[in-house]
């Protein structure tokens, strides 16, 4: 009993977590959209803003990552369910959660990778871009990396839904 209260509250906070982010970076990604409007607009009045190209590119990379845990807990990643219906329950199960492995380790090899070059740009102050803008590196590179923390949480969170049944659960209720 005790087990279960203790992951309904990680399960509460993750579920804040993730939403938190993806509204944060849906936020943002409707503010760049405007920022590049008004790029535009002033482009067309040959006033461009100085750094737009460097703020569009790290922003993009912000708003994907934190975006993909909330992706993965709503089941919204690519799955080929032509393939599991017509397998029995129990490879289905199997292939489910061998698919969630690889994605954890997939995403733990890219937050490995990402880990010291965010460490890097936040020591040295590495920025994009010359002249009257200089954005720094460090926030989307951070970005990577706690999104890719939060989505292989995320995949453990599903292997134990779906080797608990919780799954099976889940997805009855969705389809009803």
């Amino acid at each position: 009993m005790r087990a279960e209260i203790d992951m309904s509250l990680v399960r509460s906070i993750n579920d804040w977590v993730t939403k938190t982010l993806m509204v944060f970076a849906a936020l943002w990604a409707l503010f760049l959209g405007f920022y590049i409007l008004a790029d535009v607009i002033a482009r067309n009045l040959n006033m461009p803003i100085q750094g737009t190209q460097e703020i569009v590119r790290d922003s993009i990379v912000c708003v994907v990552f934190l975006q993909l845990a909330y992706c993965v807990k709503i089941g919204g990643m690519l799955r080929a369910d032509f393939l599991v219906t017509i397998m029995s329950p129990a490879v289905s199960r199997a292939l489910t959660v061998l698919g969630y492995i690889g994605a954890i380790a997939f995403f733990l090899a890219v937050l490995y990778g990402s880990w010291g070059p965010a460490l890097d740009a936040w020591r040295t102050g590495e920025f994009q871009g010359d002249g009257a803008l200089r954005v720094p590196t460090w926030p989307s590179r951070f970005a990577i990396i706690l999104g890719c923390a939060l989505v292989a949480f995320n995949y453990v969170l599903l292997i134990i839904d779906e080797l608990s049944g919780r799954a099976s659960e889940g997805d009855a209720a969705s389809h009803a």
